[in-house]
């Protein structure tokens, strides 16, 4: 994976394993997300914490206020890269790579979820869903480096 900053866009060359690795993995998320039936609790809990973790009453009313936006929000951010994450060059406007950047927290979240990730200081065992939650990280963290340039 090659990343570089042409003006007002980014530009990512992905291997075929890379695009299609995102492609399954956004697709995945907003299953999750979408479907009841798929309910994943560990994930949900950390992708829409309680607003108020003293008062279930508050956090229950919060909830019903911003679930449905945040939740069209991340599976719209998940379909945009299951959409565009193409083998080869994928050419993104700023505005999508800011997307594309929030969307890769929630993937990372997912993976690392899995892992049994909770906290800054966990590193989870060597195998290839921790290889997939680093690159990930990796990935993420040029973006934002990309988005930050001039």
């Amino acid at each position: 994976m090659l990343i570089d900053r042409r003006g007002e866009q980014i530009r990512i060359d992905f291997a075929a394993e890379e695009a299609g690795l995102l492609t399954v993995l956004a697709h995945q998320f907003a299953d999750v997300v979408r479907d009841p039936e798929l309910d994943d609790a560990p994930l949900l809990a950390r992708l829409f914490p309680d607003a108020y973790r003293d008062d279930p009453d508050a956090s229950a009313e919060f909830r019903h206020y911003t679930r449905d936006e945040l939740e069209a929000r991340k599976i719209g951010a998940a379909e945009q890269i299951a959409a565009t994450a193409t083998e080869g060059l994928v050419t993104l406007g700023l505005a999508d790579a800011e997307t594309w950047a929030r969307s890769l927290t929630d993937l990372r979240t997912m993976v690392g979820t899995r892992l049994g990730i909770r906290g800054d200081d966990d590193e989870p065992a060597a195998g290839p869903l921790t290889d997939i939650y680093h690159w990930l990280g990796e990935l993420q963290w040029l973006l934002v480096d990309q988005l930050d340039g001039p």
